[in-house]
C-alpha cells in the first residue's frame, strides 16, 4: 500500500523533521549514521538505524462552553511512539509506520559528492 508522505517546508538534513501521511501528523529526530537504538526500517525492532525518535499522531479540536464563554480543547491520539523503544505501535498502523520509517530512511541516507 502506498501512503501519502509529506515533509514540512524547510532545508532539513538531519534533527527534528516534521510531516503528513495521508491524514497524520508525525515528527522524527533522524541522524547522519546508524545507531544501536535507532529503528531498524527492515523489521522495526530497535537497532542499526538513523530515526531515533518518531511519534505518528492525529490532532482534534473539540469546542465546549457556552456562546458567551466558548472553550476549545486539542486531544491528540497517538498511533506510534518510539524513544529508543517502542512506547507504542498500534498494529493496525504497523504497515503505514514502517513504510514512513522506510523513507525517511532512504531519503536521509544519501549523500550528495561534489565532482
Amino acid at each position: 500500500m502506498n501512503f501519502d508522505i509529506k515533509i514540512e517546508e524547510g532545508k532539513y538534513r538531519y534533527g527534528y523533521i516534521k510531516g503528513k501521511i495521508d491524514n497524520f501528523h508525525w515528527y522524527a529526530l533522524i541522524h547522519k549514521d546508524e545507531l544501536d537504538f535507532g529503528i531498524n526500517p527492515s523489521n522495526l525492532q530497535t537497532g542499526c538505524g538513523r530515526i531515533s525518535r518518531l511519534c505518528v499522531y492525529k490532532e482534534t479540536t473539540e469546542q465546549g462552553g457556552n456562546p458567551f464563554l466558548p472553550t476549545s480543547s486539542v486531544k491528540r491520539y497517538i498511533y506510534a511512539n518510539y524513544k529508543r523503544e517502542w512506547d507504542v505501535l498500534n498494529g493496525n498502523h504497523e504497515e503505514m509506520v514502517s513504510e514512513l520509517v522506510n523513507y525517511l530512511d532512504r531519503r536521509y541516507s544519501f549523500k550528495l559528492i561534489k565532482s
